[in-house]
């Protein structure tokens, strides 16, 4: 494991801890999409918090590299994912997406790539893309992070919920960047900004955080989990124990006011 084609493998209690914030004590979901889904470990820890019969309409994901899309197609088979459960699509999320005609999703988790290029504003059909064109923006050439965002927000059901693993950069960056985040904070969708340690991920030290999308929130709060104390060390790397993703969600689903955290 390590970085390969620009893309950080997500650690196990990471996935975990999305898939619960996407899950926000539900039992059950329809069905759940992940748009960079890599070898899909993100799409089966639904599987495994819920048990795959709670997962009734099955596994969405799309990815661009042909090696990891068939790597992610054995996992489910692995995983005893039944093959009519499972729809992982082959292609570029943002410029060629496979599940547009899908009925929105419940559930959307991801770890996309980090400031990728794209092109950007130098295509004149994405402006009028209407994953795109709410903000009245496109994300930058050189960081589509913010695009890889409001695509999720676009196949977001309006009673789901999606966990997104961030760079700091995009909490901050100004131009095109402020302008959609401005977008976001201006349509209430965001529900929760989660800071994690640094030294979590493979193939990188820097801290990350979890950006929670909602349609449909019940008041303009936005909750801010500063996690980043939250692990313990383990050789060079941090991890994020049982006890520190519990106190992380409970955080989450509970809204609590706790000081320095």
């Amino acid at each position: 494991a390590g970085k390969s084609g620009g893309e950080f493998f997500t650690p196990q209690e990471v996935s975990e801890l999305l898939a619960k914030i996407a899950l926000h004590d539900q039992e059950s979901i329809n069905k759940v999409y992940d748009p960079c889904c890599g070898s899909g470990s993100l799409l089966l820890q639904f599987s495994k918090v819920l048990g795959d019969k709670n997962v009734s309409k099955g596994y969405f994901g799309q990815e661009i590299n042909l090696t990891t899309y068939n790597l992610c197609r054995i996992n489910m088979f692995l995983h005893d994912i039944n093959y009519s459960k499972f729809h992982i699509a082959l292609g570029d999320t943002l410029l060629d997406p496979k599940h547009e005609d899908d009925e929105p999703f419940d559930a959307i988790v991801s770890n996309p790539p980090y400031s990728t290029k794209w092109v950007g504003d130098s295509s004149p059909i994405l402006m009028n893309d209407e994953r795109f064109s709410p903000a009245g923006v496109l994300a930058p050439k050189n960081a589509a992070d913010l695009a890889f965002t409001m695509h999720m927000l676009s196949y977001l059901s309006n009673s789901g919920t999606a966990a997104i693993v961030e760079f700091p950069g995009v909490l901050y960056r100004g131009n095109a960047e402020a302008k959609i985040r401005e977008y976001l904070v201006k349509e209430n969708f965001i529900d929760c900004v989660i800071a994690l340690p640094d030294n979590l991920f493979f193939g990188t030290s820097i801290a990350t955080c979890i950006l929670v999308l909602k349609k449909n929130k019940k008041d303009d709060t936005t909750l801010f989990i500063d996690a980043s104390k939250e692990f313990v060390k383990e050789g060079k790397k941090n991890k994020l124990k049982a006890h520190n993703r519990e106190k992380i969600l409970q955080t989450y689903i509970e809204r609590k006011e706790i000081k320095h955290f």
